[in-house]
């Protein structure tokens, strides 16, 4: 990572050398060079922009929509500045030709925010029909913008592209688009950690180096140059990510469904080393009557943690610790685990053992080490009677306490031979009432926020076999 942050900080620093000494900044006077390195950047923007309306076509994904728009306007629009280079359509210079780029990277850079962001309370429908009439719209002014500049390839003299402040005003509003973008699917990266979200990244901040030196550089100069340079960078980083992550999933939706996070679990377990992975589907297999606990409880602590509004980062080593809360379980007798009943006091004794194992077993993996003491205080309460070590109300780690709050949601709503399942209401209530004395009230309150508004899906297994207790 240290190397690729070099990388994307090096055409900043080299626009900043060439603006500070104008000797460096020579002139270079290639039209037909300048025609084709834009035409094959707009070339490459297209090629993305099939990508996604390709996925889309299976996905029914709006924020995909917005951001194909945005690479659709990337490449038609900045196709203009190619098509009315001097020598080849036409032998002067339009206002066309300046103007373009700038329409591009404004209109691009908005679509990119856009793919970015949801409207709660905007039903999938009405999103999907929304999404649909602005793609028709815009995908309809796209090809207007062609024709009338290529018509009249002086109607945009109105644009003061020649104007300092236009320049520099309009620059930073799409510099600060674009690493807005950039930044939310950076977020997403940090949570994933999926070639395809990096590339976006990549790309994103590749487009805003290249709109400053575009605000900043001087026409023909070594410094203008620059940006259509970061534009062939931009798209081919892009394509790049997607080629190798192509290879890895095997399919065009899984880049989509990554981009916007559609299952952020499943995006979870496809970043994630195919050893952890193994790890969590071994620790389910172990337990086998209740099976799929281990990802249930992931699932709800992940949207708990998203309410409690922590970051990427944290709600990937979050849900990675909800994978592996029940590692010590692998250490217990299968007699013990699929013990058709309650457990005897000698037996839960035994069962509470599994929390310190898991705690012993995370510390000697690399990549789990860092949350054994997560594993480790799953059940403690928060009025303190829990266990290993009768932690008591913030000495529990907030992880920790988010796990046991989804842990406890599962148990209730799961069958047991000694009782039946709770509906999400009757579980709702029991939640409120033990917030406070086994569970933290932060994230009772956060599990019932995100239920009341259904944005989780409660589907606890039918039992086929005899149940082992909840441990």
């Amino acid at each position: 990572m240290k190397l690729l942050g070099l990388i994307l900080i090096a055409p900043v620093v080299i626009l900043g050398a060439l603006l500070a000494s104008p000797g460096l900044d020579a002139v270079w006077m290639a039209p037909s060079f300048h025609f084709w390195v834009v035409s094959g950047a707009s070339l490459m923007a297209a090629v993305i922009c099939a990508l996604l309306i390709e996925a889309v076509r299976s996905l029914r994904e709006t924020r995909i929509l917005y951001l194909a728009l945005s690479f659709m306007a990337l490449g038609t629009l900045f196709s203009v500045h190619g098509l009315t280079t001097p020598g080849q359509l036409y032998d002067e210079v339009y206002a066309v030709l300046k103007a373009s780029p700038w329409a591009s990277t404004f209109v691009g850079a908005l679509f990119a925010v856009l793919s970015t962001v949801s409207v709660r309370g905007l039903t999938d429908e009405h999103g999907r029909r929304l999404s649909t009439f602005v793609f028709a719209l815009a995908t309809a002014s796209f090809a207007a913008f062609i024709a009338v500049s290529l018509a009249f390839p002086t109607w945009l003299a109105w644009m003061p592209t020649g104007d300092e402040t236009f320049r520099y005003s309009l620059t930073a509003v799409i510099v600060a688009m674009l690493c807005f973008a950039a930044w939310r699917y950076y977020q997403s990266y940090q949570l994933a950690r999926l070639g395809s979200q990096l590339a976006m990244v990549v790309g994103l901040v590749f487009l805003a180096e290249a709109q400053l030196a575009l605000g900043l550089g001087r026409v023909y100069q070594y410094s203008w140059w620059e940006y259509h340079a970061l534009f062939l960078l931009a798209f081919g980083a892009i394509l790049a990510g997607w080629v190798w992550e192509y290879r890895r999933s095997n399919g065009v939706q899984a880049i989509a469904e990554a981009l916007v996070m559609r299952d952020a679990m499943a995006q979870l377990n496809r970043g994630r080393d195919e050893s952890l992975v193994r790890l969590a589907d071994e620790i389910e297999a172990f337990d086998i009557d209740t099976f799929g606990h281990v990802g249930r409880v992931a699932a709800y602590a992940f949207v708990i943690g998203k309410e409690l509004g922590l970051p990427p980062a944290a709600l990937r080593r979050l849900v990675l610790a909800a994978q592996m809360h029940d590692i010590g379980k692998i250490g217990l007798p299968l007699g013990l685990l699929m013990k058709p009943g309650k457990l005897t006091d000698a037996e839960f004794d035994q069962m509470k053992t599994h929390t310190v194992k898991g705690w012993d077993i995370a510390q000697q993996v690399k990549a789990l080490r860092d949350m054994s003491s997560i594993i480790r205080h799953h059940h403690e309460r928060f009025d303190g009677a829990g266990y290993p070590d009768s932690l008591a109300g913030e000495e529990i780690p907030l992880e920790s306490r988010i796990i046991s709050a989804a842990d406890t949601f599962d148990a209730v709503t799961s069958e047991r031979p000694y009782r039946e399942a709770m509906t999400v209401e009757e579980a709702k209530e029991e939640l409120r009432r033990v917030a406070g004395s086994q569970l933290d009230p932060r994230c009772v309150e956060a599990l019932l926020n995100v239920l009341e508004r259904r944005e989780i899906q409660v589907t606890p297994p039918q039992r086929t076999a005899a149940a082992t207790t909840a441990g």
